[in-house]
């Protein structure tokens, strides 16, 4: 069987270069510094974690900074919203604390500066993989805290919002069923073949990537399809001493088992951006913020309001691409576009969004327990009050009446 290579062998294009209009992100937000809890539930965290998503969009952060030793997660949404996200995130981890921060963005943070940026997408252009890792070990964060305290400054952003991709999402699985059903008919025609005459033959795709795999494709896009689903943008700043980058981990997110797809290909990859390319004069610029015309720090805004690419003008564009390309030459599978975002169902979040391991150097931690819901089998004692059936024995001091007529405690 053939393997599914519309993967692109080099590094893909940067996602942040190609968004042209933006969601707008919260107006005035909020941010809660999140004291990683030393004990906590993580299969019962995971599972709790698909409530994280809202109607408003919702950012986790991890900020870094090496001249405090200092590693913190936080929690970022609208004011309005900023409540229902804590209480969300609760119910994820039960044991952990929150405090009220006074700043959206680090203190260290400069426009002046110079960053590594970069923001995370897919490696081919299959935006209906399901992504997880081997045997469900949630442990993106845990390695990326790690990773990131090799530099001197680092924020790295989960920005998501709820929305529904049903429609996209059908619309690609119908065009995917047509698709195969027509290069399966064996009566292909070409322009060329008209000209020339030439009988009806076998489509030139059947045998090639696509067509192979067409029963794994649709069966990760029919599982995308279950549920409620969201976007997420996975963008950073790093600053590193000397100007050295941070290898992050993304590429050690794996997706399910599809039939004869090509697992070589990592399924996440980043893209770095230089700092002074990344905020290059707006007429420049194909991202598009809102603020003076002519700025040039104005593309960093997105880190400062948690934008995200608003999928409309993509949608379209990507199922055309995605059907309508052929199988070679230049404009071919491997020229696709991924995605500005994922498409994620609830389930996959806890993938992306959890707290580290408390054993991670560097971060706050809390020993604090909920008390339990159920009474306690243990009763108290009353000092000096013995009416129970335990007899407590000769207890020292006077007799209950001694000589003076005096009483005893009772």
């Amino acid at each position: 069987m053939s393997k599914w290579h519309i993967s692109n062998r080099k590094m893909p294009k940067g996602q942040l270069a190609d968004v042209r209009r933006l969601i707008r992100g919260p107006e005035r937000s909020s941010a809660r510094s999140v004291i990683v809890p030393i004990e906590s539930d993580r299969p019962g965290a995971a599972g709790v974690a698909g409530g994280l998503a809202g109607e408003q969009i919702r950012s986790f952060e991890m900020w870094w900074d090496a001249a405090e030793s200092k590693l913190r997660f936080a929690i970022v949404a609208d004011e309005r919203d900023a409540d229902n996200f804590e209480r969300a995130f609760q119910v994820m981890y039960p044991n952990a604390a929150f405090d009220n921060m006074r700043e959206t963005v680090p203190a260290w943070f400069d426009r002046r500066s110079a960053y590594r940026v970069f923001d995370v997408g897919t490696r081919h252009g299959h935006y209906a993989t399901i992504f997880d890792e081997p045997c469900g070990e949630h442990s993106l964060i845990t390695r990326m805290a790690s990773a990131i305290q090799s530099v001197s400054h680092a924020w790295i952003q989960f920005v998501f919002v709820r929305l529904d991709c049903t429609s996209f999402l059908r619309t690609h699985m119908t065009r995917l069923d047509g698709w195969f059903m027509e290069i399966n008919r064996g009566n292909y025609t070409s322009w060329g073949d008209e000209i020339m005459g030439r009988k009806p033959r076998k489509h030139p795709e059947l045998g090639y990537d696509l067509a192979s795999n067409y029963k794994g494709l649709k069966k990760h896009v029919v599982a995308k399809m279950q549920g409620a689903h969201l976007i997420m943008s996975i963008r950073g700043l790093v600053q590193g001493s000397g100007g050295e980058d941070v290898d992050l981990p993304f590429d050690k997110v794996s997706a399910l088992s599809v039939d004869g797809i090509d697992s070589a290909y990592e399924h996440l990859t980043k893209f770095r951006y230089k700092y002074d390319r990344f905020c290059s004069d707006a007429k420049k610029s194909r991202i598009r913020m809102p603020g003076p015309r002519g700025a040039r720090d104005h593309r960093i805004c997105m880190f400062e309001s948690r934008h995200l690419p608003d999928p409309d003008q993509y949608f379209g564009r990507a199922i055309s691409q995605y059907f309508d390309r052929g199988w070679w030459g230049l404009r071919g599978y491997q020229a696709r576009r991924p995605m500005p975002f994922l498409i994620l169902n609830p389930a996959e979040i806890p993938l992306f969004v959890h707290l580290p391991d408390p054993s991670t150097p560097n971060i706050d931690t809390t020993r604090s327990v909920r008390l339990p819901s159920k009474p306690s089998e243990k009763t108290g004692a009353g000092i000096g009050f013995f009416d129970s059936l335990d007899d407590p024995g000769q207890q020292p001091g006077p007799a209950p009446e001694d000589a003076d007529g005096n009483c005893g405690v009772r």
